[in-house]
């Protein structure tokens, strides 16, 4: 949510324990406005997501901020059906049915913004490019989806913009988190920090950004 005063941070874990420990983690930073709390909740499973909906609609009753931020990425040279189901069922179906279930919290919101975290990566014209850094034929699973979750954010946004719900779709760029599952790896090549990755995602949710509903942002 908002970082006003009285605002409620609801951070979604499929393990209730780690969710547990990212918002203790969160609620200690000193400057913190508000409140953190977490919630079970498993995008690839329906049942989980409605069941997360209506917690936070029953303790809440409204939501002013949905930020899609699940993902997973596969490291194998040569994608397969199995892998681009698995990446695609968390990144992008998974976005989908968590925007379905809370969209009518949002509703209720006088000020109400919907954001897909996406990346850089997903690019085409990055993609096709020999000269640009983002070049590779590598975890094309996860680049794949954040493409289809750019026209996804675009479709929500002419969709909902008639409702006054700001859509975004926002990059942190790349940042040291379990993403790969090797978060070393990611720190030797000069990946942000979490935090970082955060605070450019936050500008968006603090409306920051306004200017530019229903692009995606990066920097």
């Amino acid at each position: 949510m908002t970082a006003a005063s009285k605002s409620v941070l609801i951070t979604g874990s499929r393990n209730p324990g780690k969710g547990e420990e990212a918002a203790r983690v969160l609620g200690a930073i000193p400057d913190i406005k508000g409140t953190v709390s977490s919630i079970q909740i498993d995008v690839t499973d329906d049942k989980s997501v409605d069941e997360a909906a209506v917690h936070v609609g029953k303790e809440y009753g409204r939501l002013n901020v949905l930020v899609n931020n699940a993902g997973i990425a596969i490291l194998e040279e040569l994608p397969s059906r199995d892998s681009y189901r698995e990446v695609l069922d968390v990144n992008l179906i998974g976005a989908l049915s968590t925007t379905q279930a809370f969209l009518d919290l949002l509703r209720r919101s006088s000020e109400k913004r919907l954001i897909f975290v996406s990346s850089s990566t997903g690019s085409i014209t990055h993609a096709s490019n020999p000269e640009s850094p983002l070049y590779s034929p590598r975890v094309v699973e996860y680049r794949s989806s954040k493409a289809a979750l750019d026209m996804m954010m675009v479709s929500y946004w002419a969709r909902l913009k008639g409702e006054g719900i700001k859509v975004f779709g926002a990059d942190p760029g790349l940042c040291v988190t379990n993403l790969t599952g090797d978060p070393e790896s990611l720190r030797k090549r000069n990946a942000a920090e979490p935090l970082e990755g955060g605070r450019r995602v936050a500008t968006v949710v603090k409306g920051e950004r306004d200017i530019d509903i229903g692009k995606g942002l990066g920097d």
